[in-house]
């Protein structure tokens, strides 16, 4: 039988290396996605991840048992990645711009375009990211949660410890607020927002 996420970090934070590559075999996957939704390049989001693990293996003594494991590790893995997205500046990343398989539209339909629209279409990607991370703690990870990862509305609750109306009540508020803020930015919002 597979520990639980918490038992697994408590060996985890005990410097038990076994431990911690389950736990690196559990999440990497999952890590990766959030990755890849972040940052559309496959060797980047690789590295982000790696990199990640090594972040949280040197704060393995920073996690407290009341804190859910994957949560604990999902924000150092996102702050990760909001980093090497602050660096890189330019290449952005919208909700609204992610085929059904997963790989970003942008890249597929900035090809056809003029240099003029597909600029446009990357200020516009660069706004939505910009709101995104302009959100509430909760919110913004739910709305990551859920439309980076894919997880279900149960999953989130269980990943954040909470209810699911908190869950649903937390989404409903990002996407009107996310709406909001692109309204005052001069952005019309997507109507799937």
């Amino acid at each position: 039988m597979e520990p639980s996420d918490v038992a697994l970090m408590e060996r985890v934070r005990d410097d038990d290396e076994e431990a911690f590559a389950t736990f690196v075999s559990r999440y990497q996957r999952r890590f990766y996605r959030l990755a890849y939704g972040y940052l559309h390049e496959h060797e980047e989001a690789l590295d982000a991840v790696q990199e990640s693990f090594i972040k949280v293996y040197r704060a393995r003594a920073s996690w407290e048992p009341r804190a859910n494991p994957f949560t604990w590790a999902y924000r150092i893995v996102a702050n990760h990645c909001i980093d090497m997205l602050r660096k890189r500046r330019g290449d952005t990343y919208s909700l609204d711009d992610e085929t059904d398989d997963g790989r970003s539209r942008q890249i597929e339909d900035t090809a056809a375009e003029d240099p003029l629209r597909a600029q446009v279409r990357r200020e516009e990607a660069e706004q939505v990211r910009e709101a995104i991370m302009l959100l509430p703690d909760r919110q913004r990870e739910v709305l990551i949660l859920r439309h980076y990862e894919g997880l279900s509305l149960q999953e989130i609750a269980e990943a954040q410890d909470c209810a699911l109306g908190t869950v649903k009540s937390s989404l409903h508020r990002a996407l009107g607020n996310l709406k909001d803020l692109l309204t005052k930015q001069g952005r019309p919002a997507h109507e799937d927002l």
